[in-house]
């Protein structure tokens, strides 16, 4: 799929036990949502708003549970089909994303 719609799926597992009855691992595929800014933006206002979304995290996630899964750990730059914005990848740098 992704030679043919560009990086945008990747590989992932349901942990065993996140659904009742589910007694092992289960690797499916993921789509990643990702946030999309014009070219004009401004690297700080880019910064900015990464920023929020993880310092904010636990205000996010009162609001919406699927919150939870924002994490750093996810943040990868080959699965995203389009180039990433000079403020996110500073603020990914600072927090030991790797590029």
């Amino acid at each position: 799929m992704n030679a043919k719609y560009g990086n945008l799926y990747a590989g992932s597992t349901i942990k065993s036990g996140t659904y009742p009855g589910q007694t092992t691992d289960n690797k499916n595929t993921v789509v990643w949502n990702i946030l999309v800014s014009n070219a004009k933006m401004s690297d700080q206002d880019a910064y900015n708003i990464v920023k929020t979304i993880f310092d904010k995290k636990p205000d996010l996630v009162a609001v919406h549970s699927e919150a939870k899964n924002f994490s750093l750990e996810n943040q990868v730059k080959d699965y995203s089909p389009i180039p990433w914005h000079p403020g996110a990848i500073k603020y990914m740098t600072e927090h030991g994303v790797k590029m």
